[in-house]
């Protein structure tokens, strides 16, 4: 994933912003406001920071066959790395939510939804900030291209 330092900075502040909303908005409702609030950031800093780290194995993973002569194209490998990476972030959230072996119930239904609900915010606030580098370097290139035309 070729994202310039600024790129990645802004999908973690976006990422922390949007699960630290969902989070509280959440958390707010479901406790009538009895729950501190810094139990909510440190809920969505978490959330967000197991994000990355699927994402960083994701993109490692994608990586790997690379050491066999396989090569993947750049879109693939980044479309590759973050669909593997949401998988991943999924599983994790299913497994660290699911209930015990005496709870009931014993269905998936609720940690599952959780997790997709959360891994669809990875995916807004990673494709976000790509649409947005990709307007902008197509915004300079035009500007580049103005410049350079004479007479003008």
């Amino acid at each position: 994933m070729n994202f310039s330092t600024v790129q990645w900075l802004s999908i973690i502040l976006l990422d922390v912003l949007i699960k630290f909303l969902l989070v509280t908005a959440v958390g707010l409702v479901v406790t009538y406001g009895l729950i501190s609030l810094d139990s909510l950031v440190m809920a969505a800093i978490s959330l967000s920071l197991l994000h990355f780290v699927c994402l960083f194995v994701g993109a490692t993973l994608v990586v790997a066959p690379e050491l066999l002569g396989i090569r993947l194209s750049p879109m693939l490998r980044f479309a590759a790395s973050v669909a593997l990476a949401n998988m991943l972030f999924v599983g994790v959230l299913v497994v660290l939510m699911w209930p015990g072996p005496n709870d009931i119930p014993r269905t998936a239904d609720g940690p599952v939804l959780v997790a997709l609900v959360l891994a669809a915010t990875n995916l807004f606030a990673l494709f976000a900030v790509a649409v947005g580098g990709r307007l902008i370097k197509r915004f300079k290139q035009g500007r580049r291209a103005k410049q350079t035309l004479p007479g003008a």
